[in-house]
């Protein structure tokens, strides 16, 4: 089997994903994630969804750990989607979109 790193470079799309947000101003915008590998976790890095990320030094990210053994590459995504949309709630910058 392949591993998830390898399926992702063997993909005809980017390894990226968007979700929809709005703004404290109540403008629309979007919250773009680089998805990766990195050892036994699946990471997007993302644009900065609050206060205490646009004051730090690292970049914004959002991580969940790899159970390869039960789960495929596309429930890791949803997964991941997911740990991103919570990120978003819980941050102090954004709303989701409706």
């Amino acid at each position: 089997m392949h591993t998830f790193q390898q399926q992702l470079n063997d993909s005809p799309t980017m390894p990226i994903f968007e979700i929809a947000v709005i703004d404290k101003e109540g403008q629309a915008d979007y919250i773009l994630c680089e998805i990766s590998v990195r050892g036994d976790q699946l990471i997007a890095q993302r644009d900065v969804v609050s206060l205490k990320e646009v004051n730090s030094a690292y970049i914004a990210k959002s991580v969940i750990d790899i159970d390869s053994d039960y789960f495929s590459l596309d429930e890791h995504l949803q997964d991941l989607h997911a740990q991103v949309s919570n990120d978003i709630l819980f941050g102090d910058l954004y709303d989701l979109a409706k």
